[in-house]
């Protein structure tokens, strides 16, 4: 007998994932993750298709919770219902989405906010962001690309948006099996910028080809917070990419706004930005590095009543960490001298991986070698159309800190 006449054999593949007691204990407290160490019949789970709903189960059988399962990687599940009743399919889907709009819709009262927040909002691997009539979406794992039909069909449904893009080109998508790609899914969009609002400004962004997908609206309130402190002042937006910060603060009555970024695209968005909203003649750009620019403007004796410093992720993973917190120290460090008597640095960090009380040790630390007296007079985080999982301090990755000097 040959080999291709030799019988297949036989896959074993599970009718659910069996788990050990200390993750069944977190599920029950609200905790929506598996870990492969977690589970009792991890080789059978193997087997199971990237992405499929399964039910995770006690080693005896009783039910805990369902989700979906992708045995590539250590985090092995999500868990969708604690609900042995409920059914993860379009209604499910539809629930949740419905349940997200009518909340946004209420906070915001413009449709420009973060719609979808992952497992903040009951469905892990997704972000979904609204720009007015034009949906951006984020699909960032298997089990969220097997739903992906029910979630377009229900944002069609409930938004009936003209056009809805899929920015799936993050890297999580590669850990999960899955190819990365942009592309209009519905619709047509025709212009890859589109005019957004947050709060009472007006903006531009790119949904085809900026940063995430096209806006940061994380940032929404403490656009509000810098711009109402910089009334009637002066203002230095480090890292300003296209102009968030610092067209806020000109709408609201900033005498001046310098933005600084590395990139001539952002800087060019920024002053499209700008004449938006009629605010073009007290706005400058300056292009460079940051670290470089804020210490050639401290040799020229330049001095804001704030400073703004918002940058990018600095701490990616676990490893970044030492060499991260090292560039926000010296990043305070050379923020001290621009900022003016009795005025205010604001410091955000996007890294998860920096605990905000590490954040308010670092900056302080360095605040505090300048000899200059100082408060700590806010800590924020990110706007509420970003809900934190009160079981994942990973959704509580932004952090905003506002120093006032005494001097």
């Amino acid at each position: 007998m040959t080999d291709s006449l030799l019988p297949m054999p036989v896959v074993e593949v599970p009718s659910a994932v069996r788990l050990n007691e200390q993750s069944v204990r977190k599920l029950r407290m609200g905790y929506p993750w598996v870990f492969r160490s977690e589970v009792i019949n991890a080789r059978a789970a193997d087997n199971i298709p990237p992405g499929s709903i399964i039910d995770f189960t006690r080693d005896k059988g009783e039910f805990v919770g369902r989700g979906y399962y992708n045995p590539k990687g250590q985090l092995v599940g999500r868990i969708l219902t604690l609900k042995q009743e409920e059914a993860i399919d379009k209604s499910f889907v539809h629930r949740c989405i419905e349940s997200a709009v009518a909340y946004r819709d209420k906070l915001v009262g413009q449709p420009y906010y973060r719609l979808i927040h992952s497992e903040s909002d009951g469905l892990p691997g997704l972000i979904v962001d609204r720009f007015g009539d034009v949906i951006v979406a984020q699909v960032n794992t298997a089990g969220m690309d097997k739903l992906w039909p029910h979630v377009e069909s229900s944002l069609k449904s409930l938004l009936k948006p003209r056009a809805i893009v899929l920015r799936n080109d993050s890297n999580a998508r590669e850990s999960e099996g899955l190819e990365k790609f942009v592309k209009v899914a519905h619709g047509d969009l025709g212009d890859k910028i589109v005019e957004l609002r947050d709060g009472d400004a007006k903006f531009l962004g790119n949904v085809l080809e900026g940063q995430k997908t096209g806006w940061f609206f994380d940032q929404r309130e403490n656009r509000r917070w810098v711009s109402q402190l910089t009334q009637s002042g002066s203002l230095l937006d480090v890292f300003c990419h296209t102009g968030g910060f610092g067209i806020t603060a000109a709408r609201n009555g900033a005498k001046s706004v310098t933005f600084v970024d590395s990139s001539a695209d952002a800087l060019a968005m920024v002053n499209k930005n700008a004449a938006l909203n009629d605010v073009a003649a007290v706005c400058k750009t300056v292009e460079g590095a940051a670290f470089d620019v804020m210490e050639k403007l401290a040799q020229e004796g330049r001095k804001f009543d704030v400073v703004c410093v918002d940058p990018p992720a600095f701490i990616k993973s676990r490893k970044d960490h030492g060499p991260g917190m090292k560039g926000y120290q010296k990043l305070a460090r050379l923020s001290i001298p621009l900022v003016e008597r009795g005025g205010f640095l604001f410091f955000a960090s996007c890294s998860h991986h920096a605990e905000t009380y590490e954040l308010i040790d670092t900056v302080s630390g360095a605040l505090q070698k300048s000899g200059r007296p100082f408060q700590l007079v806010k800590v924020a985080g990110a706007s509420a159309d970003h809900p934190v999982h009160p079981m994942l301090p990973e959704t509580a990755y932004l952090k905003a800190l506002t120093f006032r000097f005494l001097d």
